[in-house]
C-alpha cells in the first residue's frame, strides 16, 4: 500500500516527466485511479491505465 512518501516520490516523478506535456490533468488523474487499483491488487494492465503512469507506479511501489 501506498504511504505519503512513496506517493510523494511517484507524483514528483510524474510531474517533472509529464509536468508540461498538454494531457497532464489525464496523466494525474490515471495516476490516482491506478494507485487505487494498486492498492487493491488489482492489475493495472486489465484497467487500460496509461502505461506511463503503469510504469512509475511500479518503480515507486512500496
Amino acid at each position: 500500500m501506498f504511504d505519503k512518501a512513496a506517493l510523494d516520490k511517484l507524483f514528483d516523478d510524474l510531474r517533472g516527466k509529464y509536468g508540461e506535456q498538454s494531457d497532464w490533468e489525464d496523466i494525474l488523474r490515471q495516476a490516482h485511479l491506478g494507485v487505487a487499483y494498486s492498492d487493491a491488487n488489482v492489475p493495472l494492465a486489465s484497467k487500460n491505465i496509461d502505461p506511463r503512469v503503469a510504469s512509475a507506479i511500479e518503480q515507486h511501489k512500496p
